[in-house]
């Protein structure tokens, strides 16, 4: 009776230690990395898997911390997630302030050099821009997965290794565009239409909003 005593002891121990070992929702610590043109960049990262990342990339009127409700929903099933600010916000700089693609392409640099191997990606209206542009910089099949939610721009995406989900309202003005570059893009594809003119990270305002963030959580989670 002594011995089981002590083996559950050790085992109550050791599972405590392992649960302190994991990160509580919603915890994220503040790092910084470089870019290729000498941008410095902050961004939250919200630890959970070692080797699932999603990257985020915020609207014109949004900033990293309008992403953090979706980076905790994908920590509580075990993903990581990357929320950055573009050079010209928070504490972001960088010497040309339309070249924000660099600010992706230097978070998929610092996520690989850390040791993520499945990197995804979510970008709005202009950071849906940004995600865009610099996929079409990468030489090699680096992103698993692309959701762009009324990309303000850019050109469709090529590759045939990157699932994509493009996400935009019926209505809404960037419509036409957003709907070429699906069209333009290669397969595999998926496009989602909502109702109404809500664009981008609006949408997350709207009714539907809970629907489309288990969407979104349900295209990444999905082998």
């Amino acid at each position: 009776m002594e011995k089981l005593s002590i083996a559950l002891l050790v085992l109550t121990i050791g599972l405590g230690c392992m649960k302190s070992e994991l990160p509580a929702q919603g915890e994220y610590k503040t790092i910084t990395y470089s870019t290729e043109d000498g941008g410095r960049i902050e961004a939250a990262l919200f630890s959970a898997s070692p080797d699932k990342v999603v990257i985020y990339a915020h609207g014109a009127v949004f900033d990293k911390e309008s992403w953090f409700f979706l980076a905790e929903q994908f920590q509580s099933v075990g993903i990581a997630s990357l929320c950055l600010d573009f050079r010209g916000y928070g504490n972001s700089t960088g010497p040309k302030l339309d070249q924000k693609y660099y600010d992706i392409l230097g978070a998929i640099a610092y996520l690989k050099e850390t040791g993520y191997s499945e990197i995804h990606v979510i970008g709005g209206s202009m950071g849906g821009a940004a995600v865009l542009e610099a996929l079409s910089q990468l030489g090699e099949p680096t992103i698993a997965k692309a959701i762009l939610l009324a990309p303000a721009g850019g050109p469709p995406i090529q590759s045939a290794s990157i699932s994509k989900l493009i996400i935009v309202s019926k209505n809404e003005g960037l419509y036409s565009r957003v709907k070429t570059i699906y069209d333009e893009s290669a397969e595999p594809k998926t496009l989602k239409e909502y109702d109404g003119s809500a664009h981008a990270q609006h949408m997350f305002k709207e009714e539907y909003a809970e629907e489309l963030t288990q969407f979104i959580i349900d295209f990444i989670i999905e082998e």
